[in-house]
This record gives structure tokens, sequence and C-alpha cells, in this order.
């Protein structure tokens, strides 16, 4: 084969070898798509054109829980708070997932606890059987050297044993009113009194009113 011979085929080949590889590049079954346009809001699954109210629990003008959730509103102002409940609950059956509404029913049911808390401590009452703990017999008075004495005897009538006590006489006037008051012990003040045990008493006063016309006698404290 000449040099001409040879040229020619050299050619032949590569224009071969060039238009396979154009072929082979182009690739017309290949889809583009189109960039994602990140200045654009994205939209919830969830998103809805309906109005919403500001002030009950975002609710939708439209959603047939919103009227009851008012009236919830109203009985929680009014301290109502069972009612209130009641009004929740029910609008959250209309809307389960609405948080809001869930909120204002515990608000609810933290107001009912409080309140009656507060109303048990304020009308808190105790119930027991009436037993004196003291009971004072044999009481008498005289007066000496200017000073009057009221002596008497005080008995322990409760189950447990007391010291340390103290007793109160008033010294009265016609119409009830008391003119003095003085104190007085038992006649050891260390003396401990066993459960139906008696012990003497005695309360002094020095110089008295010259207008009594009665004296009361109390057990005031003890230990």
């Amino acid at each position: 084969m000449n040099k001409h011979s040879l040229l020619v085929l050299a050619l032949t080949l590569l224009l071969t070898n060039s238009a396979f590889s154009q072929e082979h590049t182009l690739n017309n079954g290949r889809k583009v798509f189109a960039s994602p346009n990140f200045d654009e809001e994205s939209k919830s699954l969830y998103a809805s054109t309906e109005p919403y109210s500001e002030t009950i629990a975002n609710l939708a003008t439209s959603s047939p829980a919103l009227p009851i959730a008012e009236t919830g509103i109203k009985k929680l102002t009014e301290q109502k708070f069972q009612d209130a409940q009641e009004a929740f609950k029910t609008s959250i059956r209309l809307e389960p997932m609405n948080a809001g509404l869930w909120q204002l029913y515990n608000e609810a049911v933290i107001g009912e606890y409080t309140t009656n808390k507060r109303n048990d401590f304020l009308k808190s009452a105790i119930e027991a059987d009436l037993k004196p703990t003291f009971s004072i017999t044999k009481i008498d008075s005289y007066l000496e050297l200017g000073t009057l004495y009221i002596v008497g005897t005080v008995k322990n009538t409760s189950n447990k044993q007391r010291q340390k006590v103290i007793l109160k006489a008033r010294l009265l006037d016609a119409n009830k009113k008391e003119l003095r008051s003085e104190q007085g012990t038992l006649r050891s003040i260390d003396k401990v009194l066993y459960p139906n045990e008696s012990s003497l008493f005695e309360i002094s006063f020095k110089n008295p009113p010259s207008n009594i016309k009665s004296y009361r006698v109390e057990v005031a404290s003890w230990e």
C-alpha cells in the first residue's frame, strides 16, 4: 500500500471515531428539572384559607367548636369552673388536636382545684365529742386584810396528765361587766394533775373594787 492509500485510510478512521464520540455524548432521553426556588414560601400540608379567631385557641371562625369554647371562656371568667370544663371538653371532641383548647381545659381544672382547697381551708371544721379537760368545784371567796381571795378545787377530767395549770378569775359588776382580772396557780405550780385527780387553787385580788357583784373562774392554760 502506497503513501496515498495510507493517508486516505487514516482520514477515514479519524472521521469515523469523531462521529461515534459525538453520538455517544448526546442523550436526548435525559429529563432536565428546574432548580428549586428558595425564595418561594413553603406551604403547609394543613394550610387553610379560613379566617381564624385570634382570641380563642386559634380556632377557625367556621369551626363548630368556636361558640362552645366562647361559652367556656365566659364560664371561666365567672369562676364557674365545672361548667367551663364541660364546655372545653365538648369543644375538644370537635377539635381534638387543638392544643389551645387543652390548655383552657387545664386552666378550668386547676381553677376548680384551687377554689375547693381555699374553701376547705376557710370552712375547716372539726367534729368531736365534747369532753371538758377540767372541772372547777367547791369554789368560794373571802376577804382578809384588804385582799379578796377566790379559792376552789380544780379536777383533771381528761385521760392525760396535765401540769403547769394556770387559772384566771374575773371580777364582774351588776351588769356582768369585767372590773378586773387576776391569774393564779395550783398550790404547787409544778404539780402534775393525773387523770381524775383534783387540786386546790387560790387567786388573790389586793384592794378589790367595791362594786363587785360576782366573779368567774376558768382554766386559762396548761401543758
